[in-house]
């Protein structure tokens, strides 16, 4: 397990933790650091299948309200705030999925997808745009599935990416200087170039297409 600290310029702020990590085989131990952080109620940089993202607890309003602002994108906005979750039926606990998203789903996750839906009643009303729904994701990444699964809850996720057109943001080390005042760690999975996902809206058992990206498109 190797560590990096960064120091901050202000005074007695802690410094930015960077987790040198084996992204396909991450350990538990390895990955402490970073969980401690969003139980905590802040906000980490963390490899994903589409590349590096920032991630906070949903049950953090604290933190949603900072990757909101990380992310440019207010309580009112159209564009719904993402989540990662376990598996299907956390996408079903999440989001109103009818028979045919269903099938359609279960066919493509997990992947490069994000799907969103009609959030339920367990999505916290600061995560849902303001046509109450959500985006669900169940990445193909194995750091991100041990996140989810030790924090014991959804990770609220947003790409870094979609907000910076500026190079560099495929490297953790430069990630970490850029950033080193709004997260408290970075996970570094290695160089990761920002591949985004596909984004379905599935409503009313009706499937459009709002981002083509990594995942193929269904047929």
């Amino acid at each position: 397990m190797r560590w990096t600290l960064v120091p901050r310029l202000w005074h007695q702020a802690p410094p930015l933790v960077i987790l040198r990590v084996e992204a396909e085989r991450p350990s538990p131990r390895a990955l402490r650091p970073a969980i401690d952080a969003l139980m905590d109620g802040e906000v980490v940089i963390y490899p994903t299948d589409t590349g590096y993202a920032f991630g906070c607890a949903l049950a953090s309003a604290r933190g949603i309200a900072n990757l909101r602002r990380l992310k440019g994108i207010h309580e009112k906005h159209a564009k719904p705030l993402t989540m990662l979750v376990r598996d299907l039926a956390e996408v079903a606990r999440y989001g109103h999925v009818g028979n045919q998203s269903f099938r359609l789903i279960r066919r493509m996750l997990p992947g490069a997808y994000t799907m969103v839906l009609r959030a339920t009643s367990d999505v916290p009303r600061a995560m849902k745009n303001r046509n109450h729904e959500v985006g669900l994701r169940v990445p193909d990444h194995a750091v991100c599935r041990m996140l989810v699964e030790l924090l014991g809850q959804p990770l609220l996720t947003g790409s870094v990416t979609a907000a910076e057109s500026e190079p560099g943001l495929e490297d953790p080390d430069e990630l970490a200087r850029r950033f080193v005042r709004e997260v408290h760690v970075v996970i570094d999975g290695g160089p990761l170039y920002p591949d985004p996902s596909t984004v379905l809206r599935l409503v009313d058992d009706q499937i459009e297409v709002i981002r083509e990206g990594k995942g193929p498109l269904p047929q």
